[in-house]
This record gives C-alpha cells, structure tokens and sequence, in this order.
C-alpha cells in the first residue's frame, strides 16, 4: 500500500499525455469527422527532434524548433492525405491516416534509428557529468521536477485552448466550421483552411506533449503508437469532440493504469492493456462516451 501515492503520482504524468493526445483527437474530429490515428507520431517527431537539438542545443531553442516540426508534419499530413481525399469516406481517410503512421513511423527510424535516445530533464541537475532530475517527496512520494512540468504545461495548454476556442477569430472559426460546415461556408469561412488549421493546431499540441515528456519516457520513435492508441481511448471515453472529457478520462486512464501495477504477477504485467479493456467496456455499455455532454446525445 506504501507504493500506491508513487504510482498515483506516476499515472498523473502518463495521464496529462494521454489527455493532451485525446484533446488532439477531438480537435481533428470536431474539423473533419475524421479519427486521425496519425495523432500520436506528432508526440514522437516533437520527442526526436528536441532530443537530437537537445544533443547540441539549448532547450530554449530545442522546444520550438521541434514543435514548428510537428506542426510542419501535421500540415502536410492534412495536405496530403486530408485534403486531396475531401470526397472519399471517413472510413477511407480513417484508414490513410494510418497510413500516415506507418509512414511517418517508418521515416523516423530511417534518420534517427529505433534505438531510444534519453533526453535532460528541462531543470535537472549534473552529477557526475549526468543531468538527473530533481526530486521532491510530496506525502509517500518522491516526485521529479520533470513531472511537474508536464503537469504544468499541460494545464497551460488545456487553459489556452479554452481561451483559443472562445475568444479568437480562428477559434471561433473553427468551432463554427465544426457546428455548422455549410453555414461556415456560407459567410466566407475556408472549410480547407479550417481542416489545415486543424491538423496544425493538434500537431503542435503532439509535439509540446513529446518535448515536455521525453525526459520521463525518452525518446523512441516507436513512442507514438502508445501514446496515441491511450488518448484515443481518452479522447473516446470523454466523447469525442468533449475536451473536458477528454481531459478527465486521460488524467483516470493514466492513474487506474499505474495502479494496476500493483496487481499480483502475471496480471501486473498486462496494465497497458487497462486503457483499451476499460474502452471496450464503455462502448459496449455507452458508446457515445461516459462524459459526452447531455446535449450531444440529442
């Protein structure tokens, strides 16, 4: 029982990722109706390319470079693959966007290799010529610095997407284009500027959450398929399109996954399948999402 505040702490960290992957999600689909299972290779090219700057380079400079690549990445993926497609099915660009994956999956073992690359945490400290992480021992845990600043940048970036969506013109746009295309349309909005905005919006989100995590996970260029298929069960269980719930049900499917660590041997060794067998789950019993909003089930 010593151990369960550590592992709570553990599935707070993993759980900001999976709500920041399942906020990328909703973004994308509120756009397009379109499930971009491309999300979570966002997070892995923001985590390579800040660990290969890291290498040579400040973070102050390693962070936006890598997130203006994710949203490099996520421009050409709507352009490529969203765009030219905008007449086929959604299970059609459903299945692109996993193509995309593949692909984007396939290139960056190709540059960078498939061997993990451990990144400095953002405030660590050198010993022995190794910056490890600061710690500090909150109630029965030890919490490292590194993980408050995932925590952190996640409630930032939760906050600036309520603002960004509530009160800026392409915010607004966006929703508009989401609610009501053909309205949209009607008084001048792009649709194909709001899908592109769209895929940039969610990149650049994938690729904070890879920067910030990367010293808590390092960096593999294997990591985005994880983290992307636990925040599509977030972004599910909260219903897609819901960022609150979205955010909710990253933040429990992180801490209910730790806490299955817990469980005795071998059952312990299946906790990554805890996100995928608790989806299985709600869309047997609500498919819609635990945490859609009432009037979404209209």
């Amino acid at each position: 029982m010593d151990q369960i505040p550590q592992l709570i702490v553990s599935g707070i960290t993993s759980g900001c990722i999976y709500a920041i992957v399942a906020i990328g999600f909703s973004i994308i689909y509120g756009g397009t109706q379109v499930i971009n299972f491309a999300q979570g290779e966002f997070v892995m090219v923001g985590a390579m390319v800040a660990a290969v700057l890291l290498a040579k380079f400040s973070l102050a400079l390693a962070f936006p470079v890598a997130v203006a690549a994710g949203c490099l990445v996520g421009v050409l993926v709507a352009l490529c693959v969203l765009i030219p497609l905008k007449r086929a099915s959604v299970i059609t660009l459903i299945i692109m966007t996993v193509g995309a994956s593949i692909l984007l999956r396939g290139l960056a073992q190709l540059f960078w290799g498939e061997s993990a690359i451990p990144v400095p945490p953002f405030t660590g400290v050198r010993i022995n010529g190794i910056v490890e992480d600061r710690t500090i021992h909150i109630y029965h845990a030890v919490v490292g610095v590194q993980s408050l600043w995932v925590v952190g940048i996640t409630a930032l970036l939760v906050l600036a997407m309520h603002l960004f969506f509530k009160y800026t013109l392409i915010g607004q746009a966006m929703r508009a284009s989401s609610m009501n295309p053909t309205g949209a349309r009607l008084v001048g909005i792009s649709p194909r500027k709001m899908v592109v905005m769209s895929f940039m919006l969610a990149a650049a989100l994938g690729a904070i959450a890879g920067v910030t995590v990367s010293p808590v996970f390092y960096a593999k260029c294997n990591m985005g398929t994880a983290l992307g298929l636990k925040g599509f069960c977030a972004a599910v269980l909260g219903g897609l399109g819901n960022f609150g719930g979205g955010i909710i049900a990253g933040l429990l499917l992180g801490i209910v996954e730790a806490l299955a660590g817990v469980l005795p041997s071998p059952w312990s060794d299946y906790k990554d399948a805890v996100a995928f067998v608790i989806l299985l789950i709600v869309l047997l019993v609500k498919p819609q999402g635990l945490l859609v909003r009432k009037k979404a089930e209209a």
